[in-house]
C-alpha cells in the first residue's frame, strides 16, 4: 500500500513539475499573465478561471500562470475595474458619464452591459498589456539571473580591463 502511494504521490509530482514548465519562457509567461488579467477583467464574474484556462489552452500559453492573472478579479479591485470599463465606454459613446456608483455595479451593471463589454475590451486590454508587459520583464531577468552556464561559457567579467 505504501508503494502505491508513494508512486502517486511521484506520478502527481511530475506532474506538477510538467505543468509549471510548459511554455514557460519569459514571452510566453508574459503573454499568459496577460490572457488571465484580460480575462479576469470580463463582466463574467465566477467564470474568470475558467476563460483563462481556455484562453491559455487555444493560445498554448502556461496554464497556471493565466489562472493566476485572472484573480485580479478580487471583488474590490473587480467593482473599481468594472466602474472603469463601464464609465470610459459610456462617455466614449455619448458624451456624459453614466449615473452610476461603483457600489452599483453588480447590481445595475447588466443594464449597461454593452459598455461593460466594450469596456472589457479597452481597459482590460489595457490592464492585461501592463501586466503582461510587468510579467515578461521579471520573467526575463530571472531567467538571465538563474540560467545555469555551460563549462564553455566563462563567467562575465566584473570590469572592462581585459584579462
Amino acid at each position: 500500500m505504501r508503494a502505491m502511494i508513494r508512486r502517486g504521490f511521484a506520478q502527481t509530482r511530475r506532474f506538477w513539475e510538467r505543468v509549471l514548465r510548459e511554455h514557460s519562457t519569459p514571452r510566453e509567461l508574459g503573454l499568459a499573465v496577460a490572457v488571465g488579467v484580460f480575462s479576469g477583467c470580463t463582466p463574467f464574474l465566477g467564470f474568470h478561471i475558467w476563460i483563462a484556462l481556455g484562453l491559455a489552452t487555444l493560445l498554448r500559453v502556461n496554464r497556471p500562470w493565466a489562472m493566476a492573472g485572472s484573480r485580479v478579479s478580487i471583488l474590490p479591485v473587480f467593482v473599481w475595474v468594472s466602474f472603469c470599463e463601464i464609465e470610459t465606454v459610456h462617455r466614449l459613446r455619448t458624451g456624459a458619464w453614466a449615473a452610476l456608483a461603483p457600489a452599483q455595479i453588480v447590481a445595475h451593471g447588466t443594464d449597461l452591459l454593452a459598455d461593460w463589454l466594450l469596456g472589457a475590451a479597452l481597459v482590460g486590454g489595457g490592464l492585461a498589456a501592463l501586466a503582461g508587459a510587468l510579467a515578461y520583464g521579471v520573467a526575463n531577468r530571472w531567467q538571465k539571473r538563474v540560467r545555469p552556464r555551460t563549462p564553455d561559457e566563462s563567467p562575465p567579467s566584473s570590469s572592462e580591463s581585459p584579462p
